[in-house]
């Protein structure tokens, strides 16, 4: 307990403590920002998440890591998820205000689009044959071809 009051005064001392209310008048947890969520806080997911929409309300059941912390959502469609970024949580409360600025962001250009992200690329588009002996680039990382024909062996020769 000691160990926790210390860190904490010390975070104060610093400025790095989770300060509540933003300049703007709404909290600076918007999706991106640092402060924390507390157990039960009620949140919205602001991008999609394996099975579960953007827009999805939910409620935290628990944080964990101390300088990269992850959450676990209970979300109201009945989908439980860990390790969800702070980037992708807004507060309940906060939502309205996050779909507006986010909308502004992106009419001034300020958001890449979807088909040019380089997660999107990546993530279900076919492999691209690279100009040096064939080799393969799989999420943009070159196979060397070599390692390609000791694969196709291996499963030939496993009947695969």
């Amino acid at each position: 307990m000691w160990l926790l009051w210390n860190l904490w005064s010390m975070s104060c001392e610093l400025g790095t403590g989770f300060s509540g209310e933003g300049e703007d008048g709404y909290s600076e947890a918007m999706a991106g920002e640092t402060d924390l969520l507390g157990r039960r806080e009620r949140v919205v997911l602001a991008e999609d998440v394996a099975g579960v929409a953007e827009g999805t309300p939910g409620e935290v059941m628990l944080h964990t890591g101390m300088r990269w912390l992850r959450y676990w959502v209970r979300f109201d469609s009945g989908a439980e998820r860990g390790s969800i970024h702070r980037a992708k949580l807004v507060r309940e409360s906060d939502w309205e205000r996050f779909l507006v600025d986010r909308d502004k962001a992106a009419e001034a250009g300020e958001v890449a689009s979807g088909a040019d992200s380089e997660l999107d690329r990546g993530a279900g588009a076919a492999p691209e044959t690279a100009g040096d002996g064939g080799a393969v680039v799989v999420n943009g990382a070159a196979v060397p071809a070599h390692l390609l024909d000791r694969s196709a062996s291996a499963r030939e020769r496993l009947g695969g």
